[in-house]
């Protein structure tokens, strides 16, 4: 790390250092604290609310819970309509009407459209970030099916009529003009005889029509299961989320805002004591290291070295107030006083 790294908090690299094993230098060690500097803390404050609590983050939440709301609801009403016409159909009489007994079990079956769409939702929510990403690209692979299923359904229904397939008449135009013909006294052509597939498929023309309505449902119910996981996830980027909430976005907006509750701590002792605030910080990097050296599972003699190492670069490194100047434009101060220290 040279410098001052406003992207990463200063405490992250310097565990990361410990756990891969970096052997801590006076200069590093000079590097890594002259990056605490009031410029730099001030930089970091600035960036850290900016991508916390920013015009640009709020825009940003605010759209993804607006948006995602949106397209849930949307995808509701979208399955409650294919459920509610499902159902309406399959209850009806012969005059087509649902009998007055069973008219409130078309609410109440369409309701399974919720509690559909809630369970893909909290499916979605528990499966972590491979999990979405594989279950979004097989609801991809569906709707790329569905959509050339449906395209050649309108190719179909759009063929003149009497238009031939492969010898089979497959458009319902040129059925009813068969059917007219006959009314008319006049014999239609004779159409071909099925093959033994299709007569074989039509067995099972409900079961395929039924998964076929399924696979439909679960299409739009898993459209607006990501969607609301969207929306809570902007929601989470507004509130912080709640105690229990463990997942990855969480931390990270966590970690991000007691990264800014600490720079702003940092910045208040620095402005009361510099000398002082330059040598705790040090103290931190050590403490920190060493964490970082424990978890990397080193060997003792390894482990003994590292460690050795950064205690010696802590006794050597300046940790004088460093004034108003900012560290890169003491390099030479710097450098003369470790040529100093080195000849006494």
């Amino acid at each position: 790390m040279s410098g001052f790294d406003p992207s990463r908090s200063p405490l992250e690299v310097a565990y990361l250092w410990g756990k891969q094993g970096v052997e801590i230098s006076t200069s590093l060690l000079q590097s890594w604290l002259n990056g605490h500097t009031k410029q730099n803390l001030e930089h970091r404050r600035d960036i850290l609310k900016r991508r916390i609590s920013g015009s640009g983050a709020w825009f940003q939440h605010g759209s993804a819970v607006v948006l995602g709301l949106f397209v849930f609801i949307t995808a509701l009403w979208v399955d409650y309509n294919i459920i509610s016409e499902f159902w309406t159909r399959a209850l009806s009489n012969e005059f087509g009407e649902v009998p007055p007994g069973l008219a409130n079990t078309v609410a109440a079956k369409s309701l399974q459209v919720l509690f559909a769409t809630l369970a893909v939702h909290y499916l979605v929510s528990n499966i972590g970030h491979g999990g979405r990403v594989t279950y979004s690209i097989l609801i991809f692979l569906i709707t790329a099916v569905m959509v050339i299923g449906i395209g050649l359904l309108w190719a179909n229904n759009s063929l003149p009529a009497g238009a031939k397939v492969f010898g089979l008449d497959v458009n319902q135009s040129a059925q009813q003009v068969d059917q007219f013909m006959k009314g008319l006294g006049i014999k239609p052509p004779r159409a071909a005889p099925q093959p033994a597939e299709v007569k074989l498929l039509k067995k099972y023309e409900l079961i395929i029509w039924l998964f076929s309505l399924g696979v439909i449902f679960l299409v739009v119910a898993s459209i607006g299961a990501m969607a609301l996981h969207t929306a809570m996830r902007g929601f989470t980027g507004f509130t912080g989320g709640a105690l229990y909430d463990t997942n990855r976005d969480v931390r990270h907006g966590n970690s991000l805002r007691d990264e800014l509750k600490r720079t702003m701590v940092d910045l208040s002792h620095l402005e009361q004591d510099e000398g002082k605030f330059r040598r705790s910080k040090v103290a931190e990097f050590l403490t920190t290291y060493t964490d970082g050296v424990v978890a990397g599972g080193f060997t003792n003699g390894r482990r003994r070295r590292l460690l050795d190492l950064a205690d010696e670069a802590s006794h050597s490194v300046d940790t004088s107030p460093m004034g108003d100047e900012s560290s890169d434009d003491n390099v030479e101060d710097i450098r003369d006083h470790r040529r100093r220290a080195a000849q006494t």
